[in-house]
């Protein structure tokens, strides 16, 4: 477990059940991820998450208007950027802007639980953990 504050990009894959289940594990993560360590987006990442989260079929777990708030929430709590190092090397294109990210940032970790991603693990140094991965080895314990 590290007590040191990291610099950490979450993927759209691990913020969705952060937003619609947001008294489960995987928001509990992101809320203290956000408290303990510096969280990057970009514009590119942001819309995506916004793109993901109005869709219609999320309204039976949670109503639109609480996914924007939460969307709304999201962005005044991490640090955007823009990615200066394009990337072209994941198997799933859409997933190339988080790890452009993740180089940008100087990330120490990349979250996500896309399977294209989680087989690049490590990318350039940069280690690709699901949350549940990331909670052991980078949350403080309670």
């Amino acid at each position: 477990m590290s007590c040191v504050r990291e610099r950490i990009v979450f993927d759209t894959s691990s913020l969705v059940p952060a937003c619609l289940n947001p008294n489960r594990e995987p928001a509990n993560i992101f809320r203290r991820a956000v408290l303990e360590h510096d969280v990057f987006c970009s514009a590119a990442t942001f819309n995506e998450l916004a793109s993901v989260l109005t869709r219609e079929k999320f309204n039976a777990w949670r109503p639109l208007e609480h996914r924007l708030i939460w969307l709304g929430l999201f962005r005044e709590s991490v640090i955007f950027i823009e990615p200066t190092t394009p990337v072209t090397e994941c198997r799933d294109p859409k997933d190339n802007p988080f790890l452009a990210l993740a180089i940008s940032a100087k990330a120490k970790v990349l979250i996500s639980s896309d399977v294209h991603l989680l087989e690049m693990h490590p990318f350039r140094g940069i280690e690709i953990l699901q949350l549940v991965d990331f909670k052991k080895q980078f949350l403080r314990c309670e």
